[in-house]
Formats: C-alpha cells, sequence, structure tokens
C-alpha cells in the first residue's frame, strides 16, 4: 500500500513539472545588463571557421599556370562545353571537380570567374602530356608590400641612389601619362589578338610587349606557396595529372602567348622498305612529312568549320616520322627506349639501320608534329594521308596536291582520317621569361611512380597479345617439321609474322580491312575521289538557313 502512494505521488510531481514546462511564461525575459545600464554591448564575438565556413574569397589568390596531363581515352575531350551537365566526361571538368574540392577557387566559380585560359582543346580520345591551362587560385603568399616592390625596382632597373620622397614626386609626374598610354595600347592589342580573321602569327605578334614576366617577387620565392601539384594531384582521377605550374603575369594567356604546340602520333611498324610492298615505307613517308613545313592553306587536311573558321592557312614548323631505331632523335623527343625493349618490341640495343626480317617483331615509331596554331582534326588528317604514302597507295607529291586548292577546286576529298588514341598533346611552348614551371619534389616523385605503375600495367597487358602474336607466326617450313600432333605453339617461332605485323599496322591505317593485297587493288586515289562541299558552299547554305530565322 506504502509503495503505490509512493509512486502515485511521483507521478503526480512530474505531471506537474512538465506543465510548467509546456506553458509559456507569461512573463517578459529580463533585458540583458547592458541594456539595462545603457552601456555598449560591443560587437558580437566572431562565429567559429567551423560554423561559417571555408570562404577561399577571403584568401589571398595568383595567377597560376598549370601543366597538365591526361589519357583521352576515356575521356569526351578536353574542354567541358557545358556537356558535363549532361554526364559526359571531360578532363577540363574533371580538373575543375578537383580545384573546388581542394578549395583552390570557390564552389560557385565559373572560368570567367577565376580569368582561366586554355592551350589547346584536344579532341575526344586524344592524350596530353603538356597541356597548358592559366587561372587564378587562393595562394598562401601575400603579395609585396610597397618597400619590397621599391627594392625589387631598385634591384632589377638599376636605380640610383636618390631618396624615395623624389623618386615617388617623379612617378607621380609620369603615373597619369603611363597609365593612358597603357590603356590604349592594350585596347589596340585586344582588338587584333582577339581578331581570328587574322593569322595566328599576326595575333601573337599583337601581344609583343602586352605580356610581361611575372612578378620576380613571387617567382623568387615559389616554395613559399601552396604545393599545387600535390593537392590536385590528391583529388584528380588516376588518368589525369598536374605535373608543374608556374606562377604567371596578370595579362598571360594560355592560348594566345603560345609560341608552339608538338603532337605525336604514334604508331608500329615492321621493316618497311620493302620491294614486295609490305610493311610501312618509312623513307616515303618522311619525304611526305617534310612537304608539309612551312606556311600553307590546310582545307584539304582538316574537319572543316566554316561557321566559325574563316582563315585556314597554317604554318607547320617542323613534320617528321621519329624511328625507334634513331636514338639520338628518340631520346631528344622524351621518350626513352626502353619502353622499346618490353613485351617484344625491337630490342634495346639494336643497331640503328639494322636490317631486320618479315617476321621480325613490330617497333614503336611516332609522326612529330609542330606548328603555330592547328586547325580541327589537322594533325589525323595529316598522319592518315602519311599512312597512305606508307602503304605505297599515294606518293609523297599528293601532299603538293592536297596543299595546293587549285589542285582540289571542287573541295576536300573524302578520306578517312586516322584514330584519336594514339595521339598526343606533347608540348606546348612559351617564352622563357613568360612561364617558368616548377614542381615539388616530394610531388614529382609520387608522379615518377604513379607513372612507373601505370605503365607496367600497360606493358603486362601488352605482354599478352605480344606472345600470342609470337604464337601465331606461320612460317610454312617449320610447321612441315613440326612432329605429327604437335599443336601450333610449338611450331611457331619466338617473333611475331611478318604477314601478322604488316596487316596490325595497316588496320591503323584508313580503310585498312581487307587483306594487303585486296585492300590495295581496290585503293582510289585522292585525286579520285568524291569531294566534300568547298568553304564557299558551306559558308552559302550557313546564310541561307540564318536568313530563314
Amino acid at each position: 500500500e506504502g509503495r503505490r502512494a509512493l509512486a502515485a505521488s511521483l507521478r503526480a510531481a512530474a505531471d506537474a513539472v512538465d506543465g510548467d514546462a509546456a506553458s509559456p511564461s507569461s512573463e517578459p525575459a529580463p533585458p540583458p545588463r547592458d541594456a539595462v545600464d545603457g552601456s555598449d554591448a560591443g560587437p558580437p564575438a566572431p562565429a567559429s571557421r567551423a560554423a561559417r565556413g571555408f570562404d577561399v574569397r577571403e584568401y589571398p589568390s595568383a595567377h597560376v599556370a598549370l601543366r597538365v596531363m591526361y589519357a583521352g581515352w576515356d575521356y569526351h575531350g578536353f574542354a567541358q562545353q557545358g556537356s558535363d551537365a549532361s554526364g559526359v566526361r571531360t578532363v577540363e571538368g574533371a580538373l575543375f571537380a578537383a580545384l573546388r574540392r581542394t578549395k583552390l577557387i570557390a564552389p560557385d566559380a565559373t572560368p570567367e570567374d577565376v580569368a582561366y585560359t586554355r592551350c589547346g582543346r584536344t579532341d575526344a580520345g586524344v592524350s596530353a602530356l603538356g597541356q597548358i591551362v592559366s587561372l587564378r587560385l587562393r595562394s598562401k603568399r601575400r603579395g609585396p608590400t610597397k618597400e619590397e616592390r621599391r627594392e625589387e625596382s631598385f634591384r632589377t632597373d638599376g636605380g640610383d641612389e636618390t631618396s624615395g620622397t623624389e623618386t615617388d614626386a617623379a612617378n607621380a609626374s609620369s603615373s597619369e601619362d603611363a597609365k593612358n598610354a597603357k590603356r590604349a595600347f592594350e585596347a589596340d592589342a585586344k582588338v587584333a589578338f582577339d581578331d581570328r580573321t587574322l593569322p595566328s602569327d599576326t595575333r601573337r605578334a599583337a601581344r609583343a610587349g602586352f605580356v610581361k614576366a611575372p612578378d620576380l617577387y613571387f617567382v623568387d620565392n615559389a616554395e613559399d606557396e601552396l604545393d599545387y601539384c600535390a593537392l590536385l594531384n590528391r583529388a584528380l582521377p588516376e588518368d589525369v595529372r598536374v605535373t608543374g605550374w608556374g606562377y604567371v603575369h596578370e595579362n598571360f594567356s594560355a592560348r594566345f602567348d603560345c609560341e608552339y604546340r608538338a603532337y605525336k602520333y604514334f604508331f608500329c611498324t615492321n621493316a618497311g622498305d620493302k620491294e614486295d610492298g609490305s610493311g610501312l615505307d618509312l623513307c616515303a613517308m618522311r619525304d611526305a612529312a617534310r612537304r608539309f613545313e612551312g606556311t600553307h592553306d590546310f582545307r584539304n587536311l582538316c574537319k572543316m568549320d566554316a561557321r566559325n573558321v574563316h582563315n585556314y592557312v597554317r604554318t607547320v614548323h617542323r613534320c617528321t616520322v621519329v624511328d625507334a631505331d634513331d636514338t639520338e632523335d628518340w631520346d631528344r623527343g622524351g621518350a626513352e627506349r626502353g619502353l622499346n625493349g618490353a613485351v617484344g618490341f625491337s630490342a634495346v640495343g639494336s643497331q640503328a639501320g639494322k636490317c631486320r626480317s618479315s617476321g621480325s617483331p613490330p617497333r614503336l615509331c611516332y609522326v612529330l608534329v609542330e606548328g603555330s596554331a592547328f586547325l580541327w582534326h589537322q594533325v589525323r588528317c595529316m598522319a592518315a594521308v602519311l599512312f597512305l604514302v606508307g602503304l605505297r597507295r599515294e606518293t609523297p607529291d599528293v601532299v603538293d596536291a592536297l596543299l595546293d586548292p587549285r589542285r582540289f577546286q571542287n573541295g576536300k576529298p573524302q578520306y578517312e582520317m586516322a584514330p584519336d588514341a594514339p595521339l598526343v598533346l606533347w608540348r606546348c611552348g612559351f617564352a622563357r621569361d613568360a612561364l617558368r614551371l616548377t614542381a615539388s619534389p616530394a610531388a614529382r616523385a609520387h608522379m615518377q611512380v604513379h607513372a612507373a605503375q601505370h605503365a607496367a600495367a600497360h606493358l603486362k597487358r601488352a605482354a599478352v597479345w605480344a606472345e600470342l602474336w609470337a604464337s601465331l607466326r606461320t612460317e610454312k617450313k617449320k610447321r612441315r617439321e613440326a612432329e605429327p600432333g604437335e599443336n601450333d605453339f610449338a611450331a611457331s617461332g619466338s617473333s611475331v609474322a611478318g604477314e601478322v605485323v604488316d596487316a596490325a599496322c595497316a588496320l591503323s591505317a584508313p580503310g585498312r580491312a581487307a587483306g594487303v593485297g585486296a585492300a590495295k587493288a581496290a585503293h582510289v586515289p585522292l585525286e579520285r575521289r568524291p569531294t566534300e562541299m568547298t568553304y564557299e558552299e558551306r559558308r552559302a547554305r550557313i546564310e541561307e538557313k540564318e536568313g530563314k530565322r
């Protein structure tokens, strides 16, 4: 009986407490003490960084250039072009996602907000080792003070011992004239280098003197900056890496300040130079490649964009075919010959120019094209024509014909351009005082390990196909000598059959779906092929469509 009474009293007390908490008090809350006595309350206490979030805009920024490497096989090109919204992968989309993830730019920053420029716009499937972009990034370093700038100016300009007051007075007297002259010069230069109807060399010359070297204060103290390579590489996909960075001037443009762009198109070949028509004739390919050099009209060697491009004259500084046996050219080109000694490719230490049998393993080569600027698909069209010459379907003279619009007055002949996967944007060249790239030792070591891992993975996969090639050697004499019942693997030789190598090389060239003899017999010379619409016909169609709107 006593327990029940105690439980009842506890429930009553709990109900009373709950009732008091639920019913709001009718009395107003007492005012704060500062408001009662009239004293100043002062500013509110600042919120913690975690409470207000990380705001990139509160930190200093610097104009930085990045060198980007990417394997573009799984990307729909480099530039975004608004395609990321539809789920299409681009390298630029992955780069900006990493920039936002590392808080180097604001989460809602657009390319225009960070003064973003790119050197080249590679197509879907094309890779790059030397793509350059520039933009404003968060920096942990402040800018130079007035005193530091004065010391830097005295050191670089050879100033005398005049006092700071005299120097300031002299600068103030001419500052307005200098500003007006600079505005006029920049306006004229901008009009010139933004005019797409002018040749690229003319537009680049208009920028001479407009873009200066980056601030030496930042360059000399770059080691105190954020490790941009290490930060971004931790956030980027496995097939995209930032391999270098450097401060650039505020007026720097990765596109217009580029002096040259160099592409490599990789391919494999057998011995070549054979009278029986097998293999790729590298000598003929080199002859044809030299004819591309110089300033020419490349409208027959590109995919024409008549809506946006009206000038098809471009300058090619160098075009050549580099063989794995050309040790000096290959090493100078940036690729070590150790790759060619792996998985059945040409052995390291082989003598240059050594005769190779028809069953020798294939060796890696590439077409090197260097120029100031390129048209849409220009390098792939040039490589396609070189393959036709190497397969002896066309003579080197076909290059001269394609570069002469008068020879193809009815338009560009129809032909298939070379595949995209072997093409690499290898280098983008800038003036030494406009761009100097660096990378920390830690970031460089990590990139070396990363590259070695991926190269080893691809070479191991290639080794499987190299073993298959070796097992398919079809020398009739060895087959006849094989014991009855012995399988073809035991009867095959240790190297790839020449016929198989020739077919593999031919498949990378346009229209090489059938055998060597059949494909050559079915070939139609370029000068006798149907043609595409001319530039004038395309423009007339565009203007007709726009007039109907």
